[in-house]
């Protein structure tokens, strides 16, 4: 594995990104959370959208319960 060319999954300011291993050499400590590191692009975009997508829907199953749990008003 060539950590030149390694990317990561990180999660800074509330936002999911994908990174190189040179932008991640970058980034100052404590300021982000790695979630995993992949050998290609690909891998590490198809995570990132698989959490996101997860999120989205915790959300949505939330905001369903919320609004079945109130009575309708007009």
């Amino acid at each position: 594995m060539d950590i030149g060319t390694l990317w990561y999954l990180i999660e800074r300011d509330k936002l999911h990104r994908v990174v190189t291993a040179e932008e991640f050499e970058q980034l100052e400590p404590d300021t982000f959370t790695l979630h995993q590191v992949f050998d290609n692009r690909r891998e590490a975009l198809h995570e990132m959208i698989r959490l996101v997508q997860t999120a989205v829907d915790e959300v949505s199953q939330q905001v369903d319960e919320k609004t079945n749990a109130r009575p309708h008003s007009k």
